[in-house]
C-alpha cells in the first residue's frame, strides 16, 4: 500500500538522504521541506500518513511542529 510521508529537516544532506532511502526502499510518496510552516501548509492541503521531523529546526521546535500537525490531522 502506497502512503504519503512528509519529511521535515533543515540539513539538506539529511533531507535528501531520508528521501532517497524511503523512495528506494518503499513505494511511498515522499514530500520534503526544510520549513516547518511549509510543512503545516502541506499537511492542510495534501494529507499524510506519516511525518518524520528533526527535533531542532529553525522557526519551530520539532515537537511543537508535531503537536500542531496532530491538531490539524489526528490520524497522522
Amino acid at each position: 500500500m502506497q502512503g504519503r510521508i512528509l519529511v521535515v529537516e533543515d540539513e539538506r544532506d539529511m533531507l535528501l538522504l531520508h528521501e532517497r532511502l524511503i523512495t528506494e526502499e518503499t513505494d511511498h510518496k515522499v514530500v520534503t521541506t526544510a520549513d516547518p510552516r511549509e510543512a503545516l501548509e502541506a499537511v492542510k492541503t495534501c494529507g499524510f500518513e506519516l511525518v518524520i521531523t528533526d527535533l531542532k529546526i529553525p522557526k519551530m521546535d520539532g515537537i511543537r511542529l508535531l503537536e500542531k500537525i496532530k491538531s490539524l490531522d489526528p490520524t497522522v
